[in-house]
């Protein structure tokens, strides 16, 4: 009986690839909200929030927060206030389901992702050939 090559047994724990649409800007928008959601939670049980990938911060009593890295606009506002961390999870989810609803928000989402992913492009230095 030959047994299993190393390779083989590796492979048995192979996952499937992920779906093409997972990588969606819209679909990574969402997940994005998730994870901010997340933070807020870790926030309000005391732990440390990354003030660099946080989308809400503290102002005064309360909080301010944006949607998205960009801040996204809704109508002629960027800045949203929430007096406390459940307000924070509240309007985050809010957001999504307005995204979810409108077609221009899912645009401003998609444009916003490719100047981003064409600024990074420009910001990578291409290898010289020698």
């Amino acid at each position: 009986m030959a047994t299993k090559s190393l390779m083989d047994q590796f492979l048995t724990f192979a996952a499937p690839t992920s779906n093409s649409t997972d990588r969606d800007p819209v679909s990574v928008f969402f997940r994005k909200i998730d994870r901010q959601i997340a933070l807020a939670k870790d926030a309000k049980e005391g732990k440390e929030a990354n003030a660099r990938v946080a989308w809400f911060k503290r102002d005064g009593g309360g909080y301010r927060l944006k949607i998205g890295r960009e801040g996204l606009r809704f109508g002629d506002h960027q800045w949203f206030a929430a007096a406390n961390l459940d307000e924070v999870m509240e309007r985050l989810g809010m957001a999504r389901q307005v995204i979810e609803a409108s077609e221009p928000l899912r645009a401003q989402i998609i444009a916003n992702s490719r100047a981003r992913s064409e600024r990074m492009q420009g910001t990578r230095k291409t290898k010289k050939s020698s």
